[in-house]
């Protein structure tokens, strides 16, 4: 229910889920044959369907569950806190012809709320056991079903529940069941049917609750890149990801701070959109993860873990597979459905979901268009928290929350006023500056600075890397703030805990970085918040040290500057 996970290159968690799962007995494999036989049919001669809903007609049973929809503050919720979806509905916007690849463990495609919205033109690949199929292996698998319900349950049907985007289809890749995952996987699961697919559901990511660096892999890289340049037609498919569950510690005692998105190399990837998660209240889920990379919040179960009600109603496997055996404790009576998903894993597909209706208005917007638009559309919640700023663009900014919480209908009035993004997106990555600047120890208050200046042609940010080498011997003293020409400010790590992924201690010395345990002490570092910004003039690095011991110096620097 929180966000899967998967280790990359070095490390492989899935295994740690899915251990003690038993394979799901066949007990029909000639229903299962002819089933998939005609499915293989559908997909090569079939159309996707202009499917029709009306919200006021045919109503879903377990809707009025479905507070992150519409907030008329069940169990306590805050009244229109949800994602504004209902206006965008009732304009007949509701998700024809997008659709939505659920990278996950799986997809129940044969689900009541789901089977008729399982695009017909795009194939599923399962990477366990090489087929188009991608429905889940085990038993105890649920989380891409859950994922599909929050983006596409079929609304109007009478039946279960409703997907924001409740007339998209969706294709699934199943990931995340195989125990080892190369990065071969990683890069065909991001390609998977690019051509056809809008947006790209990723509720899965690098280890959390560790403290730990952990790059991502070039091959997945190079797959989110295809993506983005050849995707959906040449307009490129848009990247959600989940920003992480670890932000209080996980497996170390809460409160103590633990992980940051930007620590994670796929969630602060530039191709991507990562998402947080908000609950009932509008405030950030003490789990969801902070970061200058973070782009958008969406609604999740928040503060409240005691209360299943304050979680995500949504499509669970059928039967007795999945999270809800059927009755189980706290749970729908019915098998198929749960009430129990959560994390940012759910935070994402809804963010997914109102981008589909977005795509299905305006078919011909780019990726660079639709994340530009949900940051220009994202609503302030929480407006009273501190952390708030404006950037020199007019844009909001929050490490807690990105641009803001996504907002449907927002986001559908903002691009009746956009004016296209037709110029070539602009590469420039910037010298390298080798510093060798020694941090004091044990300082908060002075600290290290380093001024970068920066030439270039682009002036309009699209997106910022920040390369940053140290032999610093504990990284997770630091803390590495950065601040844009224009005067914007941003941290892009904190002084933190961390936990040894191999024993399951508190770490007490090292780099903590996958990269150096690779032979690389150079990390990247995702910036977003000086989006609209001119990057021409002074950067400045301030690196503080948080306790005794440890020494180190920043070795280098150097900024790549994605824009126009």
């Amino acid at each position: 229910m929180n966000r899967m996970k998967t280790a990359i290159s070095i490390l492989v968690f899935v295994s740690m889920i899915f251990g003690n799962c038993t394979p799901v007995n066949d007990n029909d494999p000639l229903s299962d044959s002819l089933f998939y036989y005609f499915l293989l049919q559908a997909v090569a001669n079939a159309k996707e369907e202009n499917c029709v809903f009306a919200p006021g007609g045919n109503g879903d049973a377990l809707y009025n569950d479905q507070w992150h929809l519409q907030n008329i503050g069940q169990s306590g919720g805050t009244v229109g806190e949800d994602a504004n979806v209902n206006p965008i509905w009732n304009q007949g916007i509701s998700g024809n012809q997008v659709i939505v690849s659920v990278v996950d463990d799986g997809l129940d495609i044969r689900h009541e709320d789901l089977s008729s919205n399982i695009s017909v033109t795009a194939r599923g690949l399962n990477l366990l056991n090489s087929t188009i199929y991608p429905t889940h292996t085990y038993l105890k698998s649920f989380h891409g079903t859950a994922v599909g319900g929050v983006i596409a349950a079929r609304g109007g049907n009478g039946i279960g529940v409703r997907g924001a985007a409740p007339c998209s289809k969706l294709v699934g890749v199943n990931i995340l069941e195989k125990s080892t995952i190369y990065t071969s996987d990683e890069y065909r699961a991001m390609v998977n049917e690019s051509a056809r697919v809008s947006i790209s559901n990723n509720s899965w990511g690098s280890p959390d609750g560790y403290g730990w660096l952990w790059p991502s892999s070039s091959l997945w890289q190079q797959g989110v890149t295809e993506g983005i340049q050849k995707g959906k037609s040449g307009k490129g498919t848009v990247y959600v990801w989940a920003a992480g569950n670890g932000a209080n510690g996980g497996s170390i005692s809460s409160p103590v701070l633990v992980d940051n998105a930007n620590y994670d190399g796929q969630a602060n990837y530039y191709g991507v959109m990562a998402i947080g998660g908000i609950g009932q209240d509008g405030k950030k889920a003490n789990y969801s993860e902070s970061g200058a990379n973070l782009w958008t919040v969406a609604h999740t179960q928040g503060n409240n873990a005691t209360a299943y009600t304050t979680a995500i109603s949504t499509t669970d496997a059928s039967g007795v597979n999945g999270l809800n055996a059927g009755g189980t404790s706290g749970d729908y009576s019915f098998g198929n459905y749960t009430r129990k998903f959560n994390g940012t894993s759910s935070a994402t597909p809804l963010a997914a979901g109102v981008i589909a209706l977005l795509a299905s208005y305006y078919p011909n917007l780019t990726w660079r268009d639709i994340r530009e638009l949900v940051a220009y559309s994202a609503r302030q919640n929480d407006p009273t928290d501190t952390d708030w700023s404006i950037n020199a663009a007019g844009l909001n900014i929050n490490h807690k929350y990105g641009f803001g919480a996504v907002n449907a209908d927002n986001l559908i009035q903002r691009v009746g006023t956009w004016s296209p993004i037709t110029t070539p997106q602009i590469i420039d990555t910037k010298a390298t500056l080798s510093p060798n600047t020694p941090i004091p120890d044990n300082d908060v208050v002075t600290g290290a600075t380093v001024n970068y200046i920066v030439s270039s042609s682009i002036s309009y940010i699209e997106y910022v890397d920040v390369e940053f080498t140290s032999y610093h011997t504990f990284f997770p003293e630091l803390y590495i703030l950065i601040t844009s020409p224009s005067g914007t400010t941003s941290f892009l790590t904190e002084p933190h805990a961390c936990l040894n992924p191999y024993s399951n201690s508190l770490c007490s010395s090292g780099n903590t970085s996958i990269a150096t345990m690779t032979g690389s002490p150079t990390y990247r570092f995702g910036l977003a918040r000086t989006l609209g910004e001119n990057p021409n003039g002074t950067w400045i690095i301030r690196v503080y040290d948080a306790s005794a011991a440890d020494t180190g110096s920043i070795n280098s620097i150097r900024l790549r500057i994605y824009g126009r």
